[in-house]
């Protein structure tokens, strides 16, 4: 009976010593690898989950700039002179002359054609060019007719048959050439309606095109010379 009691209290304190002694975890094998801690990860949105599984990239957030895609660059195609050179060449572009409007002043030729006002002031003369001569004619008179209001008619012409034609239209200046060595048109000749005579002339255009001196010069060598002032045409007519 005492060795039962010696017993049973033996056992009991063999099992409380036992309770507090934690269980010794077995080592692992050494042919066994340590298999990763899991790292939770978060929840995706649905919205960004939706747009990867579409394949579209999503919306870059503010201040953040997107790479430039880079484009690949396949071997058969060679870059142009141009993109290598990194400069467009521009082609010579004509320049366009403005349009002219009807209050803009007319070009004065600076050569002998155009309208010229005698010394005078009575007779316009108009030059003209014909190959490589310039006649002038009379398309103005002052007076054009005389005190019975018909028109003035070349009487005092050394031509007998030209005497009866009228004045307006005679030819008064002939076949003066330009030459360009003296900027000076000569070798022509001048008809003197008043007298009916005619004289060796030369001209030249001064003034920037604005006036005329013109030389007629006699068998005799006596000249003498006018300057005529150009004129924008015939007074009246346009």
């Amino acid at each position: 009976m005492r060795i039962n009691v010696f017993a049973i209290a033996f056992l009991f304190a063999a099992s409380s010593v036992f309770g507090q002694v934690q269980p010794v975890k077995k080592p692992a094998p050494k042919n066994e690898t340590a298999k990763p801690a899991v790292v939770a990860k978060p929840a995706q949105p649905a919205s960004e989950k939706a747009a990867t599984e579409s394949g579209k990239e999503a919306a870059p957030k503010p201040g953040t700039q997107k790479e430039p895609v880079k484009k690949p660059v396949y071997p058969d195609k060679q870059p142009t002179k141009q993109q290598a050179s990194g400069k467009s060449e521009q082609k010579p572009i004509t320049p366009v002359k403005p349009p002219q409007s009807g209050n803009q002043p007319v070009t004065t030729p600076k050569d002998i054609t155009g309208y010229w006002l005698t010394a005078q002031k009575g007779t316009i003369v108009q030059f003209t060019k014909e190959g490589d001569n310039y006649n002038g004619t009379i398309v103005w008179l002052r007076q054009p007719t005389d005190k019975s209001g018909k028109p003035i008619k070349d009487v005092n012409n050394p031509d007998k048959s030209k005497r009866n034609n009228p004045m307006v239209g005679t030819q008064m200046v002939f076949n003066l050439k330009y030459n360009a060595a003296k900027n000076i048109y000569e070798g022509g000749r001048v008809y003197q309606p008043q007298t009916g005579r005619s004289f060796n002339c030369t001209a030249k255009v001064l003034n920037n095109g604005k006036t005329l001196e013109i030389t007629g010069t006699t068998a005799a060598l006596i000249s003498k010379t006018l300057t005529w002032t150009r004129t924008d045409g015939i007074p009246g007519k346009k």
